[in-house]
């Protein structure tokens, strides 16, 4: 895409409608995203295992590409706030895991977890300024991820990563 942007023309060729006005402001564009990162939602008692350092891999049900390097951690009910990025690794497999010290990494790699991928949680950061669920749709049209949503470049840009809180 051009760093520079056409600017439109606001009057149309189609009749307008009785009584409209003319748009003043642009509408937000939400359709640029990062597909180095992804938000994904995630319940309370899972993000404090991760937290606490008892849990250090995401289970999940698919594969995510593996042009992804970071997980933006929303909070599910009752929070609902993107409070958390994860720098992880790409998925694994069942017998991959080499330290089994965390919470379900043993069971996944004999194969009893129901989800057939792990993702390494390598660092994470708590966000300065968590962002509720009415922030993020309002902002960025950001609704809770049923499986995963590729963050919106906008948000990246807002939310910079190494001016977040380093917690390992």
């Amino acid at each position: 895409m051009p760093a520079e942007r056409v600017k439109r023309n606001t009057e149309s060729a189609a009749p307008k409608k009785k009584g409209a006005l003319p748009r003043t402001t642009p509408k937000k564009d939400t359709s640029r995203t990062k597909k180095t990162d992804i938000l994904i939602s995630i319940k309370t008692p899972h993000i404090d295992n991760i937290v606490s350092r008892i849990k250090n891999h995401e289970f999940r049900k698919y594969l995510i590409p593996g042009i992804v390097q970071r997980m933006w951690f929303y909070v599910s009910s009752p929070d609902q706030t993107l409070r958390y990025i994860a720098v992880v690794s790409n998925g694994k497999t069942p017998g991959q895991i080499e330290k089994e010290n965390g919470i379900g990494n043993a069971d996944f790699n004999k194969g009893l977890k129901a989800v057939p991928y792990a993702y390494e949680i390598l660092h994470l950061y708590r966000l300065h300024v968590p962002l509720p669920i009415a922030k993020l749709r309002e902002d960025h049209g950001i609704s809770p991820p049923q499986r995963y949503a590729y963050v919106p470049e906008a948000l990246f840009e807002q939310v910079v990563l190494e001016d977040q809180e380093l917690l390992f």
